[in-house]
């Protein structure tokens, strides 16, 4: 069976190696199952020292996806068959524990890390992309945050890059709706500076493997960004959505209650698809997943990036085995009835202790999986 994540090294013409990982479950839109985190987490803790290593290059295979997100299908089929709190909270925390140390190695890599955001970026696969320090993304790209769909939470750093984006309001809105957003829009935010056609792949390769390298990583991430940047060209990139609802946006960030935001949703006129697919969305997705992106981008927004992460390992545990999860993930992903029966049929109906059970951490600080971030 071949592997799930490929490594390569590419010689460039003055001596040094450029790396090269590239998912590879093609057929599962490169779902990240538990064996890829040890893989990834080795091979960049050995290009993080080499000297020879000047950048690191992560794409995949195929065309659809760069990645879908965690495999969580997998995930939940596991925890159903598991018997056991403990045996349950191990499962879980194993898998996200793995996961975030991966997102986090990919934020503080140092030397330039570029990803190739072709295709579907979600989930999962947003928080490898955002860990990157040098974002393309293609014409094709789709990116969204749609845990609220599966009783989920955004998570893999979502904690700290929702609370980070330039304009009010939009990271609530796309967390709270799992909106789909394009490469035009991943510029208005700031999540990329490099809009490149897919059809540039090869010649962005090669310019990385013939460029001369300079002697200092800091003028490797300058060299890297004027590579990409003299690739961009957006020439046949759709428009984007976002900047055409700012203004709802920007009052959704002036209230200081969900119930008031989910008034000002729905009661917002507008014919605009993209903007009514977002809200169905929300509308029936899970109100405990609702809650807990409230409180991630009104309580939490001065966390650092480890904070982000621990606070979230403690989220996925208490998620997993106490709310919404398999059920979600059973009637979109196992059963595909589309019909979940969330624990709570409204977002009003969710006790405010029940909430605050979800945020409390299964573990004393000096035994947290994620205590050494």
């Amino acid at each position: 069976m071949e592997a799930s994540v490929l490594f390569d090294e590419l010689a460039t013409d003055d001596g040094h190696v450029v790396g090269m990982i590239t998912l590879n479950k093609a057929r599962q839109l490169h779902a990240l199952s538990a064996d890829m985190f040890p893989l990834l987490r080795q091979q960049l803790l050995i290009w993080k020292t080499d000297k020879r290593v000047v950048s690191v290059f992560l794409t995949s295979t195929g065309e659809k996806a760069f990645c879908a997100g965690g495999d969580v299908k997998s995930l939940q089929q596991t925890l159903v068959s598991t018997e056991g709190e403990e045996a349950k909270k191990q499962l879980v925390s194993d898998y996200f524990t793995a996961e975030y140390q991966v997102d986090y190695l990919l934020h503080n890599f140092g030397k330039p890390l570029i990803v190739w955001g072709d295709g579907i970026i979600m989930g999962g696969g947003l928080g490898l992309f955002m860990g990157a320090s040098h974002r393309v993304v293609t014409e094709t790209a789709r990116i969204a945050m749609p845990e609220i769909t599966i009783g989920l939470f955004p998570d893999v750093g979502a904690t700290w890059f929702l609370n980070r984006l330039p304009h009010p309001g939009v990271g609530l809105f796309l967390g709270l709706t799992g909106a789909s957003i394009n490469a035009n829009d991943a510029k208005y935010l700031g999540l990329s500076e490099y809009l490149i056609p897919a059809a540039k792949y090869d010649e962005v390769i090669k310019a990385l493997t013939t460029l001369a390298w300079q002697g200092d990583t800091a003028l490797h991430h300058q060299q890297v960004d004027e590579l990409l940047t003299a690739q961009y060209a957006d020439a046949n990139f759709a428009t984007g959505n976002l900047i055409n609802h700012q203004s709802l946006f920007t009052e959704l960030s002036t209230y200081t209650d969900l119930a008031d935001v989910m008034t000002c949703i729905q009661a917002h006129d507008s014919s605009d698809t993209w903007l009514q697919t977002s809200i169905k969305k929300l509308l029936l997705g899970s109100p405990i997943s609702a809650h807990i992106l409230y409180r991630q981008v009104n309580q939490y927004a001065a966390l650092d990036l480890a904070g982000c992460f621990q606070l979230e390992l403690d989220l996925a545990v208490n998620v997993c085995l106490n709310a919404d999860l398999v059920e979600g993930v059973r009637a979109l992903l196992v059963d595909k009835d589309n019909q979940p029966n969330w624990l709570y049929e409204l977002i009003a109906d969710v006790p405010v202790n029940f909430v605050d059970n979800l945020f409390s951490s299964p573990w004393t600080r000096d035994c947290h999986p994620l205590r050494t971030l």
